[in-house]
């Protein structure tokens, strides 16, 4: 098994006093969609193809190798906050940044807003 592999993650994003959170776990193939102050979360089960493009994404973005914290030297106000947790074989992991990301971030992040906003875009 890859020790790199991701089985499950929570993502979150928030700016501009709004937030969303992500919840995937590949053993059911679900992707959890929470909006804040939305009542009721949105839950896809992936088809095996979805799941198979989400499980690329991760290792094209290279989720397991991000660094623990992503900062600017910038003050940005209202700007981006982001938190990424895992799990896989080869332990926990966790990355967050504010108004800073890693390399191919996008890559990860446009997928999940793809899959559970009506748009395919964020909602915000």
């Amino acid at each position: 098994m890859n020790q790199k592999q991701i089985n499950r993650f929570r993502y979150r994003e928030s700016g501009m006093g709004q937030g969303q959170t992500f919840f995937w776990t590949r053993a059911t193939g679900e992707l959890r969609y929470e909006e804040d102050g939305r009542e009721e979360p949105k839950i896809k089960r992936l088809s095996s193809k979805q799941q198979a493009v989400l499980e690329q994404r991760l290792t094209q973005a290279k989720v397991a190798d991000w660094k623990p914290i992503y900062e600017t030297e910038w003050l940005i106000l209202d700007g981006t906050d982001w938190e990424i947790s895992w799990s896989g074989p080869g332990g926990d992991g966790a990355s967050r940044g504010s108004n800073a990301f890693p390399e191919e971030w996008e890559v990860l992040r446009d997928w999940l807003y793809g899959q559970c906003t009506e748009s395919g875009e964020e909602t915000r």
